[in-house]
């Protein structure tokens, strides 16, 4: 199979799985997120196994699915639940430098710090985007598509016009010493047609266009830099893929490098601005 292909193969299962559960909502969303969310750690610790650092892998997997379920708890029944979320994740923030004692490693705060970032990196906006997707109403959770579906409409939008925009006419490189494909024409193509994307979706779903297209912006703007920051990563410990689990996709973070940057801004916007 060759790979264009394979990549149509695996984009069209990746899409029609993630849209799925994010239609069915609920449990169904929330084992997707957290499926992926597993995975994404495994695959950030991953990236640094043949440097100095050295992550504690199934420590920090295993804490980060940990504080996902939880809050996960503390959404649906609030109250004892969030204070034992809180109480639980500052103390799995210690038991990492804890557990770094007994591992006798020449990076020992190199080792925490990054142990500590990919939790962060990957747990937050998943937590977020089901923060998202539910509302309490009547003691009741009551499931709403479009908040999610429409941050991955705009990002695939973005992602697709930049590359075909600057495979057409790009020439002027946007950021070339972390990602020499990239061109300023494909950046400026994908943040427009994601626009595009924003006013379709107001119009259809009869909400503010001011909003849409502002989520647009950051679906293109910020999530570019989500983009060049995994670049960036992966550069620093030598990969070209951050993984293998998607072929011809590369791997979790290579999908959603995007989503971990837009969605806690979106969320910020959502939440207080609009």
């Amino acid at each position: 199979m060759n790979n264009f292909w394979q990549r149509a193969m695996t984009g069209t299962i990746f899409v029609v799985v993630l849209v799925g559960a994010i239609v069915l909502g609920g449990w169904y969303m929330h084992v997707t997120f957290g499926v992926i969310v597993i995975f994404g750690l495994l695959e950030f610790y991953k990236l640094f196994e043949n440097t100095e650092t050295k992550p504690q892998r199934s420590v920090g997997t295993t804490i980060g699915a940990g504080i996902y379920l939880l809050a996960l708890l503390a959404m649906y029944f609030g109250g004892q639940f969030g204070l034992i979320a809180i109480g639980i994740s500052l103390g799995s923030f210690i038991a990492i430098g804890i557990a770094e004692l007994f591992r006798a490693q020449s990076k020992p705060f190199e080792n925490i710090s990054i142990t500590v970032a990919g939790i962060i990196y990957l747990v937050i906006p998943f937590v977020l985007l089901n923060q998202l997707a539910t509302r309490l109403e009547l003691d009741k959770f009551q499931h709403y598509i479009w908040p999610v579906l429409s941050i991955f409409i705009l990002i695939w939008s973005n992602d697709t016009f930049a590359y075909l925009t600057g495979r057409l006419i790009g020439k002027h490189k946007l950021f070339e010493r972390i990602s020499p494909k990239k061109t300023w024409e494909g950046f400026i193509g994908g943040v427009v047609f994601a626009m595009i994307a924003g006013i379709l979706l107001a119009y259809l779903l009869e909400e503010s266009y001011l909003k849409y297209i502002t989520y647009a912006l950051v679906a293109g703007v910020i999530g570019t830099f989500g983009d060049l920051v995994q670049s960036m990563l992966k550069r620093s410990v030598n990969v070209k893929d951050s993984g293998t689990i998607l072929p011809g996709h590369g791997g979790i973070l290579d999908r959603f490098d995007a989503v971990l940057f837009v969605v806690p801004v979106i969320f910020f916007l959502e939440k207080f601005i609009f």
